[in-house]
């Protein structure tokens, strides 16, 4: 066990982080973290034998890392996509996966259902939180990603100018589903908050033009956030790659209370976050490919430097840039943990 002895989980010091305050002590965050991480963080409560018993040896490697939640997945509203085999050395490609390809295509899809997922999950699994921890609900991949996935990166590309309607058809249904989805879990009280994980850009550029996101992807995320809210739990955005060109759309129009993924190579969490201080909460940062190749000691110094630079004005929880993938060496992860564990 990592945990603090005397650190017991408190969810609402990631509220305070969330709110751009500073809470009384350091904040850990993390997305996903690979299965070894997971064992290593559950010891002998880990157990992935079933779903249930996956999501149960979650929780307890969150609190014995030394997190203030658990993330949570609801199963049973995949999109469907054609699937085959990617070896492990190989790059998949975006456009390979697709089902949906005109209107006839679209016309047969078989969309999912709200009726066909179990999320009674929420409430038996809960009973396994920490009395101080809560829930955080994530969907099965965003609206973009999901739209890529059924119809292709390129044919989506192409759909956008040669059918629109057709192109917003496929993104109003994509979005309704997982509107209905988050609707679902907000009405259990071991959901503090959700995460809308979606990714957005690539290292220099969106993926959809700024114009097209605003017209398909976030008017739906909107309405996301807007249901949060309204039912008094934050909502986090997880998006990866570039994203300059549509961050007034993230902090003021969709309204998301923190941002997740970060990358050295397109803007340092530093960086980052001396520039949105005070507009929305900074969540991780620690570039993945830094927590993979430094040594534990400039892990350490550059995640308690970040927790330092960050105590005074807040708004800030520490955790990986994107997630905590297996390649990554045992130690330098518990290295960066211990940074906050350092400073209770």
């Amino acid at each position: 066990m990592l945990r603090n002895k005397t650190r017991e989980p408190n969810f609402a010091n990631l509220v305070s982080v969330l709110k751009k305050e500073t809470p009384p002590r350091p904040v850990l965050f993390e997305f996903i973290i690979g299965e070894e991480k997971t064992k290593l963080l559950a010891g002998e409560h880990y157990n992935a034998e079933t779903e249930f018993s996956r999501v149960v040896s979650n929780i307890k490697a969150f609190e014995n890392g030394g997190y203030d939640f658990a993330p949570i997945i609801v199963r049973g509203m995949e999109f469907p996509r054609r699937t085959g085999d990617h070896p492990a050395a190989q790059t998949k490609s975006l456009n390979e996966e697709a089902l949906i390809t005109d209107r006839e295509s679209f016309d047969r899809y078989v969309w999912p259902r709200v009726e066909n997922a179990d999320f009674s999950i929420i409430a038996r699994a809960g009973k396994h939180l920490h009395p101080g921890a809560k829930f955080i609900v994530f969907s099965h991949d965003g609206i973009l990603e999901n739209a890529i996935g059924v119809v292709g990166f390129d044919n989506l590309c192409y759909l956008l100018y040669d059918d629109p309607e057709l192109a917003e058809e496929i993104f109003n249904n994509i979005g309704r589903i997982i509107y209905e989805y988050f609707l679902k879990c907000l009405e259990y009280d071991e959901i503090g908050a959700i995460i809308c994980n979606d990714d957005w850009g690539f290292h220099s550029a969106t993926m959809l033009s700024p114009a097209h996101l605003r017209k398909y992807v976030f008017p739906w995320y909107k309405k996301i956030v807007r249901a949060a809210h309204d039912s008094g739990r934050p909502a986090i955005l997880h998006s990866c790659g570039y994203y300059h060109d549509i961050i007034d759309d993230i902090i003021y129009d969709m309204k998301f209370d923190g941002r997740h993924s970060y990358e050295d190579k397109i803007v340092p969490v530093e960086k980052a976050y001396a520039e949105l201080r005070g507009k929305i909460a900074v969540i991780g940062g620690i570039d993945v490919d830094f927590l993979s190749r430094a040594t534990p000691g400039e892990v350490y110094d550059r995640s308690r430097r970040l927790l330092e630079m960050t105590a005074a004005t807040g708004g800030f929880a520490l955790g990986s840039g994107n997630s905590i993938p297996d390649f990554i060496p045992d130690e330098n992860y518990l290295a960066m943990l211990r940074a906050a564990l350092d400073m209770e």
